[in-house]
């Protein structure tokens, strides 16, 4: 028969029960420090494969320096990155790049051009040569493009896309203007000027004329789209009106007058838009936006084109017109067969101004004629039309 363990406790000695409980403990302790071992080594192996796998900045794939490097101007990614391995510098060699030296004096402006821009030559598709304001050492905008253009010559930038010039003279313009047909890639051209009056310049009017309303840039080896940001006294706009005119044509001519009102009140009708359109080659879209003053310029400006299919305007503050003197200016405007008008009404008669628009001019047109409120004193009215025939 077995003995309980009551009865063997009793049968054992105290010596005996103090031997077997130390072993036991041992024995305990023993497992213990084993499981802890055998813890300890799938740990530190994991924590070895952990460092194994850790993520080094170079081991980072293209992609992520392309998305770095679109955070950084052109200089800054030569100064850092070009020179340090192989790999860098094949990989700065596929990204486009923007070059602009607004930032610049004149000996850094001297140091890009000898060691900065020879490094990323074919991959340049946009340059901003000139500065916005007058700067220190006489650095203007025509010493900066004449520094430029004694170290480079335009067409060697194959690639280059977007030209942008700040207040070129005649000499540079007519230098420019010579070269552009072998500029294979060149799809835009801005020409710029100085901000003479500083805050009291206002953008008052921007005007687009185009031969197509998306003013696509299919067409191969052609300059397509010419941007002019102008401000009495209409320096540019006046050269190229002058000087170019049947001599070179656009897709697109993109026009933003910039003036101090209280100078130059008048300053829409100071445009030629007769020297305009004929940069133009068969223009049949207008879009204007008018920012400030009244309606009647922007109306002179659009009864210059009547041969325009396409007429998107926008207006705000008290640049608004009801739909009568809408329907007077269209009534003449017969080749439309699309219209886009996001125009501002009466800020205190919108509701009155709105009911212009229900005439029998507008609905024999079945035009649709939308109006939401803005703010609150301020109601925006939206007209749209889309046919291939004008009813």
């Amino acid at each position: 028969m077995l003995s309980s363990p009551i009865n063997l406790i009793n049968q054992l000695s105290y010596r005996q029960i103090q031997n077997e409980l130390k072993r036991r403990r041992v024995d305990s302790n023993g497992k213990k420090n084993d499981i802890v071992k055998r813890l300890k080594v799938v740990y530190e192996k994991e924590l070895k494969n952990q460092t194994t796998n850790l993520t080094n900045f170079y081991d980072l794939p293209n992609e992520i320096f392309r998305d770095i490097f679109d955070y950084l101007c052109p200089i800054d990614i030569i100064n850092s990155f070009y020179g340090l391995n192989y790999r860098f510098n094949e990989l700065i060699k596929t990204i486009p790049m923007k070059l602009k030296f607004n930032k610049l004096n004149k000996n850094e402006y001297k140091r890009v051009l000898k060691h900065i821009v020879p490094k990323i030559n074919l991959q340049l598709y946009s340059l901003e040569l000139g500065v916005l304001s007058k700067t220190i050492h006489s650095f203007n905008s025509e010493i900066s493009i004449d520094l430029f253009t004694q170290s480079y010559n335009f067409t060697q930038f194959v690639n280059l896309r977007c030209l942008s010039l700040t207040s070129p003279n005649l000499e540079q313009l007519k230098s420019l203007f010579q070269i552009i047909p072998n500029m294979l890639s060149l799809r835009s051209l801005r020409l710029l000027e100085h901000d003479y009056y500083g805050s009291q310049n206002e953008t008052v009017c921007k005007l687009t004329l185009a031969n197509n309303h998306r003013y696509s840039m299919k067409t191969n080896h052609h300059l397509s789209h010419l941007f002019i940001e102008t401000s009495p006294p209409f320096k540019t706009l006046t050269l190229i009106q002058k000087y170019f005119t049947n001599k070179i044509s656009f897709d697109c001519i993109q026009l933003n007058i910039r003036c101090a009102l209280f100078f130059y009140p008048h300053s829409l009708t100071y445009i030629d838009c007769d020297g305009l359109s004929r940069l133009i080659s068969n223009i049949n879209y207008l879009k204007i936006d008018v920012t400030v003053g009244t309606y009647s310029p922007a109306f002179d400006l659009i009864r210059r084109f009547p041969q325009i299919q396409h007429l998107s305007v926008r207006t705000i503050s008290k640049a608004y017109a009801n739909g009568h003197q809408w329907a007077e200016l269209l009534a003449q405007m017969s080749n439309i067969n699309k219209l886009d008008l996001n125009i501002y009404l009466d800020t205190y008669n919108s509701n009155q101004e709105l009911q212009t628009f229900q005439t029998k001019f507008w609905l024999e047109r079945q035009w649709n004629v939308e109006c939401s409120k803005k703010h609150k004193n301020s109601s925006e009215c939206k007209i749209t039309y889309r046919s291939n025939q004008v009813r």
